[in-house]
């Protein structure tokens, strides 16, 4: 058999291979576009499960704002809820805004020491290499990327550290997502969590205005 017999052999079989896969990518992409999955959620994170799955936000239901934002950054506390025996394991968490308004940038996310006297939302305290919440101690928990939660009937508490707004502005969040796997499946939760941070000395008619923003 010649050299040239046996490259065509390879190609071949190489050719073969591909055109097997593509009969099973191809349609499982064409599925996923026809349920309204992104493609590049699916080629990030894997199989994607229905729904929220069993992990939730608990604490964004009504509006909350802040309108005295010095110029270091701002922390907001999201208390997740786990209704499954399993232990999802965080992927990523994306803030969305939705409105004419700058969607928050987060800078850090941490796990906290859940405490009474925890601000939802205040200023960032440097704690060690990280940060933490207003009233939630001297210590986080570590990063909340990565980590296994397990079932918490009162919820687990995670942090993002967020930058502040620029002077005379407001940043306006309205939901937000978690990323998270159980197993090989992979979802993506999306709850409310209206939120307004505006700068030391912004105008009360601008507040109001990002405030109703938030809420509508």
């Amino acid at each position: 058999m010649t050299t040239a017999q046996i490259l065509g052999m390879t190609d071949m079989s190489w050719r073969a291979r591909w055109e097997r896969r593509r009969r099973v990518i191809v349609p499982v992409i064409a599925a996923l576009i026809a349920i309204g999955v992104p493609i590049g959620a699916f080629l990030t994170f894997g199989p994607i499960g229905l729904g929220n799955g069993p992990l939730s936000v608990l604490n964004g239901g009504g509006v909350t704002f802040m309108t005295d934002a010095g110029p270091g950054p701002v922390a907001i506390t999201v208390l997740m809820g786990n209704s499954s025996r399993d232990r999802p394991v965080i992927d990523a968490l994306e803030l969305i805004g939705g409105t004419r308004y700058v969607t928050p940038r987060i800078l850090g996310l941490n796990v906290e020491i859940e405490q009474p006297q925890c601000a939802s939302v205040g200023p960032a305290r440097l704690a060690g290499h990280r940060f933490v919440s207003d009233g939630c101690g001297d210590r986080d928990r570590g990063p909340l990327i990565g980590r296994s939660i397990g079932a918490h009937s009162e919820g687990f508490l995670g942090a993002a550290e967020i930058a502040a707004p620029r002077p005379g502005t407001c940043w306006v969040m309205t939901k937000v997502v978690i990323h998270y796997h159980v197993g090989y499946r992979h979802y993506a939760a999306t709850d409310p969590y209206r939120l307004t941070v505006c700068a030391k000395g912004t105008p009360s008619a601008q507040f109001n205005a990002a405030v109703n923003a938030a809420d509508d």
